[in-house]
Formats: structure tokens, C-alpha cells, sequence
């Protein structure tokens, strides 16, 4: 089983670190995927650039894991709410997704840099690896990884962007309660009472 420990980190420059943390996963962890899946299509160039993918997994991975620890301490500090509290259990998910994508992406680069270094020596992974089952195989793990850490990620970040501001009222909605001339609701009621006496 997968434990993935959690980091606190409160506070980066006076401010909570976890608004500024969450750019590091929710831009890596997509853009490892991208890497992920055209290298499924070209695995050429998952054996030329497979390294890349690993790393940029891997930060997106770290990334999360700071996240997730600092939103753990914002959230002790902020009011609960529901729709918070879906976001706390997305970004759970999230930050596993994105450590089973960084370790799958280790595992087939890994493999595959391992066997075109010793192409003279064969074994059953290797010969699975080697065999276009076993190639389609280790694709579709790459890609459904990918996609899930995508998804997840993306997902988790939509929903605290919710947590934060579903009741922040913007300047178009305080417009939509005007009336025509602007101005709101209530003072073309009271200006109306007033002209029908």
C-alpha cells in the first residue's frame, strides 16, 4: 500500500503558503500528463525524453504533497463548509493520482532505459515489455495514470477556487441586481411607492 505523508508548512512571506503552493502541482501534474500521453503516441520519444517526464512528474507529485500539507493548515484557520470540505477530500486524491503517475512514469522509463542498457540480458518483464501486449499494456497504464492525475488535479483546483470565492459577489452580479437606470432594486422600489401616492 501507498502511504503519502503530508508536509505542513503554514505561512510563506506572511502569507497562508498554501494559495501559493497549489500552482506548482496544478501546473506540472497537467502538463506531465501531456508529456505522458504523446509519449505513448511517439515512444520514441518516451526513450528520448522519458527523464523529462519523470522530473516533471515528480515536482508535480512534491508539489502536491505541499499543497495538501498546507491546506491542511489553512484549513484548521478558515470556516468549514461543504463545499470545502470536497475540496479537502479532492485534493487527498489528487496528491495519490499524481504519486501513482510519477512512479508509473519511473517504472516505464526506468525499464526501458534499463533494457536498451543491457538489450543482451532478458527476463519476463522484459520480454512482456518487448511484446506488443505487453507494450499496449504498459501505454494504457501510462495514459489512464495520466489522465486520472489530469483530471483529479484540475478538478480539486476548480473546487477550491469555489471554497474561495462562491461568496464573493463580482462586479456583474452586483450590475444583473441593478435596474435599467443602474440603480438597485430597492431604490426604484422606494421611488415607485413614492410616485404611486
Amino acid at each position: 500500500m501507498v502511504t503519502v505523508t503530508t508536509m505542513e508548512l503554514d505561512n510563506l512571506f506572511g502569507l497562508p503558503a498554501h494559495p501559493l503552493l497549489v500552482h506548482l502541482p496544478v501546473v506540472m501534474v497537467p502538463i506531465a500528463a501531456a508529456m505522458a500521453i504523446a509519449m505513448t503516441i511517439r515512444t520514441a520519444w518516451l526513450d528520448r525524453f522519458g527523464w523529462w517526464l519523470v522530473g516533471t512528474s515528480g515536482l508535480g507529485f512534491v508539489g502536491a504533497i505541499l499543497a495538501a500539507g498546507s491546506g491542511e493548515s489553512l484549513e484548521e484557520r478558515v470556516r468549514e463548509s461543504d463545499i470545502l470540505e470536497h475540496h479537502t477530500q479532492l485534493g487527498e486524491t489528487a496528491r495519490l493520482v499524481s504519486a501513482i503517475l510519477f512512479f508509473v512514469a519511473l517504472f516505464v522509463v526506468g525499464t526501458r532505459h534499463w533494457m536498451r542498457k543491457n538489450a543482451d540480458k532478458s527476463n519476463g518483464l522484459t520480454n512482456f515489455m518487448k511484446s506488443k501486449v505487453g507494450a499496449a499494456v504498459v501505454s494504457a497504464v501510462l495514459v489512464v495514470s495520466a489522465g486520472a492525475a489530469a483530471y483529479t488535479m484540475v478538478d480539486a483546483g476548480h473546487q477550491g477556487a469555489k471554497a474561495s470565492w462562491h461568496d464573493v459577489t463580482t462586479g456583474e452580479e452586483k450590475r444583473d441586481k441593478a435596474g435599467p437606470s443602474g440603480e438597485s432594486d430597492e431604490g426604484g422600489e422606494e421611488e415607485g411607492e413614492e410616485a404611486g401616492e
